[in-house]
């Protein structure tokens, strides 16, 4: 899978449907992509999001199989990816 392709999957998991579309973010690696949207950047940093938490894909580079993971720094999402289970 190319990443223009992971990233025009992302971008519908996280849009589809939505009013307003969400800035999507895409990290490649190995055996595939972490996608996440991007929350706006706070006018007062010292106000709480609206929402807390959240998630991130996985979409695995040779099949194309997507799985939701805990928003967590890209990096480290990778890293747990040949297990397919978070840990």
């Amino acid at each position: 899978m190319s990443p223009e392709t992971a990233r025009a999957l992302a971008e519908e998991w996280f849009n589809g449907g939505r009013a307003r579309s969400a800035d999507v973010a895409v990290y490649a690696f190995d055996d595939g992509f972490v996608a996440w949207a991007r929350d706006d950047e706070p006018e007062d940093p010292s106000v709480l999001p609206a929402t807390v938490g959240g998630g991130c894909i996985v979409i695995d580079r040779r099949t194309g199989e997507l799985a939701v993971r805990p928003l967590l720094g890209p990096e480290f999402v990778a890293e747990q990816w040949p297990d397919h289970v978070p840990r």
